[in-house]
C-alpha cells in the first residue's frame, strides 16, 4: 500500500509517475518527474552502474539527492523478444510501482532497504515499460566483494529482519546484499518480492539462492564467510522472536 501523504502522482496520457514529495517538481519539465527516468537527461550526470543491473542501472543526481535509476529488463529467452516490455494489466500491478509500494512500506517500518523515491510506467496498448528510482547507497559494496567478518554477519541479520517481516525476496544474491562504509547492510532490488505469510521453506529457499550466488561467484569465501551469515541469521530470528512474544505479552 503506497503512503499518500508523502507520495505524489503525475498522469500523463498513458504514462503514471509516483514520486516522494521530498524530490519536489521544478518548472522546467526536464528536470522534474518525466526527465528523472532518461539517463540522457544532462541534468542527472548518469553514470552506468557496472556490476549487475542488465547494463540499465545508473548512478544519477536529482538536486542534491543521490539516486539509482533503474530501467526493467528481462533476462533468460525472453529477452530476445521483449526486452523492457511486460504486459499491462494496471498500475498498481505493474513491475515498478509494486516494488516502489513494497519497498515504501518496508523503509518506513525501518527494514534495511534504501528509501524509494519515484517509479515510473509507461503504457502502449497492451504493454508496457517501467522504471525506478532509489536514493543510493553511499560507498556501498556488493557483498561478493566483502571479505570481512562482521559484515557478512549483518548481512545475515538484515536478511532475518526482512524475513521477520514476512517479506520474500525473488533474487536474493551477493549483489543484491550491500555494505556501506559504516558496516551497516541493505537489501536491494525487490522485483517480484512478495510480503505475507512465509513459511520454513521459502525462508530456506531464500537462503539457498543467496548460498548458490555465493558458490558461483565468490567461491572462496563460502567456508569462512557463509558460516558467519546465517549464525548471525538465526540468532537474529531468536531475538526477534523473543521481542514478538514480549509484546504480545504486555
Amino acid at each position: 500500500m503506497i503512503n499518500s501523504s508523502r507520495t505524489a502522482v503525475l498522469k500523463s496520457g498513458q504514462s503514471v509517475i509516483y514520486y516522494d514529495k521530498i524530490l519536489g517538481v521544478g518548472s522546467d519539465p526536464d528536470q522534474g518527474p518525466a526527465g528523472w527516468f532518461d539517463p540522457l537527461n544532462p541534468d542527472l550526470e548518469a553514470e552506468l552502474v557496472q556490476a549487475g543491473g542488465r547494463a540499465a542501472a545508473w548512478f544519477i543526481q536529482i538536486g542534491d539527492q543521490a539516486c539509482v535509476l533503474r530501467h526493467y529488463r528481462r533476462g533468460g529467452m525472453a529477452a530476445r523478444f521483449f526486452r523492457d516490455q511486460y504486459l499491462w494489466t494496471g498500475a498498481a500491478a505493474s513491475r515498478s510501482i509494486a516494488e516502489f509500494s513494497m519497498m515504501q512500506s518496508m523503509w518506513l517500518a525501518g527494514l534495511p532497504v534504501p528509501q524509494p523515491l519515484a517509479a515510473g510506467v509507461w503504457r502502449k496498448g497492451f504493454s508496457y515499460r517501467a522504471a525506478l528510482i532509489t536514493a543510493k547507497v553511499q560507498d556501498a559494496t556488493p557483498l561478493a566483494h566483502v571479505v570481512d567478518s562482521a559484515a557478512w554477519a549483518q548481512a545475515g541479520r538484515a536478511i532475518a529482519k526482512m524475513h521477520q517481516a514476512e517479506i520474500w525476496h525473488a533474487d536474493l544474491n551477493v549483489f543484491n546484499v550491500l555494505m556501506d562504509s559504516q558496516g551497516q547492510a541493505w537489501l536491494i532490488d525487490f522485483d517480484r518480492a512478495r510480503a505475507g505469510y512465509l513459511n520454513a521453506w521459502q525462508r530456506a529457499e531464500n537462503l539457498a539462492r543467496l548460498l548458490r550466488s555465493v558458490r558461483k561467484v565468490c567461491p572462496e569465501l563460502e567456508q569462512e564467510c557463509w558460516p558467519i551469515l546465517t549464525n548471525a541469521y538465526a540468532l537474529e530470528e531468536q531475538d526477534l522472536l523473543l521481542i514478538g512474544r514480549d509484546s504480545n505479552d504486555r
